[in-house]
């Protein structure tokens, strides 16, 4: 395992009177782009996968718009209320390197049961010729929706995904020419109390192979406020996310091929900064509960060492991993032993409910003995202790997807969505989406 104090950045120390003020509120929240996977308790037989465990998944419901239209491309999704809003592709388009890209602009509001409500496609009229992918996070009487990068363009919506006001640069915009001015590169943000936290890479213009990353965390008001003032915790760094619980901050982002994260308890004048050994692959923070315990997940790949699959660990307050007795190697937390099945899917949507660590994946295997390999969807759930993450029970749901074909498209992205009585999952890709009900005991 490598895991190593980080001497802490000189801006620590100039922000922690100021931070001492904000704290967090009682929410917690996961990064929109943070996303997760997960399996069973470490060591089981992957043979003959549980199938039959106590989560109740409804046939699929096929999501179409106006003239039964597909509803495609899926993005991000929240709970609005008890609404759900869905970003998905619009049928605009540009022309990038000889492709046809749509921006990920339509907003459609679902009802708590998955059937839709409206859809409106704004096209390229909230942010001219961007087509990156967009944030969404839950607001006072609606939402905002962030510019996952380039950019920090931030806007408001209510309850029914209509546009409330002007866009709101959260920093100055960099001209295209410039090549003095730090620009926005990447974004990740999580709401926790008052407001919402945001990290954000930036680099001086062009890009190139060269290019260093610097990275700030800063929390902002619904308003597009600063609640604290930027500060720089990392000079070099890619893939930033976030998650929050309880005034507790996790900031997690790749320093070359090395995962770091940054533990900011509540209450503490500054982060705690540690390197993760996972062998080079992304690490993605999560909230465990809603009193400020925190973890963190990635996608392993096999080593002499490590069977690879799905790693997970939950943090200490100094952000340390909790692992078994006796246990020093990171790489040995595999969490996705009885999922029969290897991941496909760029993201594994991952939720905090009732105590649970709640995940998602489809992945490629057999769903029975002697099917061909195919598209198998898996559902993980995991209960949280004191204990290392690898040790605490699991529930495993496997299931077929489309009524039993076992192909979708290239791009799965899954959402799961909680109510107090039952979940959604989103299934969708470049072609269709799907609406699963979930209940649990």
């Amino acid at each position: 395992m490598r895991f190593q104090a980080f001497p802490r950045q000189l801006a620590c120390l100039l922000l922690a009177t100021s931070l001492g003020a904000c704290g967090g509120g009682a929410s917690s929240s996961s990064s929109s782009s943070s996303s997760a996977q997960n399996g069973a308790v470490s060591g089981s037989s992957t043979a003959t996968p549980d199938s039959t465990a106590s989560i109740t998944v409804d046939s699929p419901k096929l999501v179409t718009l106006a003239g039964n239209v597909a509803l495609k491309g899926l993005g991000e999704a929240l709970v609005v209320g008890e609404r759900i809003v869905v970003l998905s592709a619009s049928d605009a388009e540009i022309t990038l390197n000889k492709k046809q890209v749509h921006p990920r602009t339509r907003l459609s509001v679902l009802d708590k049961d998955g059937t839709l409500l409206s859809s409106t496609d704004y096209a390229f009229t909230l942010a001219d010729g961007y087509v990156g992918e967009w944030l969404l996070l839950p607001a006072p009487d609606g939402f905002v929706m962030l510019q996952a990068g380039p950019g920090t363009r931030m806007l408001k919506f209510d309850t029914q995904a209509r546009l409330q006001g002007s866009a709101i640069d959260l920093y100055p915009a960099v001209a295209a020419t410039s090549t003095t001015e730090l620009a926005a590169a990447e974004n990740a943000a999580a709401v926790d109390g008052n407001g919402f936290w945001l990290a954000t890479t930036f680099s001086l213009l062009p890009v190139n192979d060269k290019t260093q990353y610097l990275l700030k965390l800063c929390k902002y008001d619904f308003a597009g406020r600063q609640l604290t003032p930027p500060f720089e915790i990392a000079l070099s760094a890619v893939k930033p996310h976030v998650a929050t619980s309880n005034g507790t901050v996790l900031t997690t982002w790749l320093d070359g091929s090395t995962a770091m994260l940054a533990m900011w308890p509540k209450g503490l004048g500054a982060p705690v900064i540690h390197s993760l050994g996972t062998g080079g692959a992304e690490p993605l923070p999560l909230a465990l509960d809603g009193n400020g315990r925190m973890g963190a997940i990635w996608n392993g790949k096999a080593t002499f060492t490590s069977p690879g699959g799905v790693m997970g660990v939950a943090l200490d307050k100094n952000g340390v991993a909790v692992l078994p007795t006796g246990r020093t190697e990171l790489g040995q937390e595999v969490l996705s032993s009885q999922w029969a099945a290897a991941g496909r899917a760029p993201y594994i949507d991952t939720r905090l409910y009732k105590n649970n660590l709640l995940l998602a994946d489809v992945g490629i295997g057999n769903y029975a003995s002697g099917d061909a390999q195919g598209d198998v969807l898996v559902l993980a759930d995991y209960g949280i202790g004191t204990a290392a993450l690898s040790e605490q029970k699991a529930t495993i749901k496997r299931l077929r997807l489309y009524g039993g074909a076992l192909v979708m498209g290239n791009y799965a992205v899954l959402r799961q969505l909680m109510f107090s009585d039952h979940s959604l999952l989103l299934v969708g890709d470049e072609y269709h989406l799907e609406v699963f009900r979930i209940t649990r005991p």
